[in-house]
């Protein structure tokens, strides 16, 4: 359980990244996107795996998407500090939000289905893989 609290809450930290968008600028929006996007396809994926080698493999396609977005994310977020303000949503950012949002009430399956498979060796490195890409995001 602290593994998908610890996700959860790294989660929550890109969400507010998301929700706390001000100036709407092209970069923020298409990073914005394909986070969004990475999200969704893991959520997804975790929902779908029947086994501990599709969990690990949808962990894994996550964790690179994440390789990449993590410094990305960071960087739109130092390159904009004023963002922090959730009262700033810009009109771009808004459907991402949405989708960001109802993506969350399906996050929760996921997350039960990932523990079915915690146990397993390759999820464990997976899961560990991911938490090294998002930790990027700090």
């Amino acid at each position: 359980m602290q593994v998908k609290t610890r996700f959860v809450f790294l989660s929550i930290g890109m969400m507010m990244v998301l929700m706390g968008c001000g100036r709407g600028y092209g970069d923020l929006v298409k990073v914005n996107t394909e986070y969004v996007n990475a999200m969704e396809e893991y959520v997804a994926g975790m929902e779908k795996a029947s086994s501990s080698m599709e969990m690990a493999k949808a962990i894994n396609r996550y964790a690179d998407k994440m390789e990449t977005l993590a410094p990305k994310l960071k960087e739109i977020r130092n390159k904009y500090p004023e963002l922090e303000n959730p009262q700033r949503v810009p009109d771009e950012l808004k459907s991402l939000e949405k989708k960001a949002e109802a993506m969350q009430q399906k996050m929760t399956a996921g997350f039960m289905n990932m523990m079915k498979y915690m146990m397993d060796p390759e999820v464990q490195a997976a899961h560990q893989r991911l938490q090294k890409a998002m930790i990027g995001m700090q």
